[in-house]
């Protein structure tokens, strides 16, 4: 879960599929979530986002090639 500060403004970015185990999680440390972000969700300067899916010119940016089909091949 990545947040982003702007303008006083915080938005948390997350996906349901961040909360199922996979190799992009240790165990269910986030089966909480977001429900656990309710008490920030009450201030009017915090919004949850979902994140969308991202191209795989924006993933070569940030990871190797070879992370596509690993993340494809993950069930998530």
């Amino acid at each position: 879960m990545g947040v982003q500060a702007t303008g006083g403004n915080t938005g948390i970015y997350y996906h349901p599929s961040f909360s199922r185990r996979s190799y992009l999680t240790t165990g269910r440390r986030l089966a909480d979530f977001p429900a656990a972000l309710d008490p920030l969700l009450r201030h009017p300067h915090v919004t949850l986002c979902e994140c969308p899916p991202a191209t795989d010119a924006l993933i070569l940016l940030a990871h190797e090639p070879g992370l596509i089909p690993q993340v494809e091949a993950d069930p998530l």
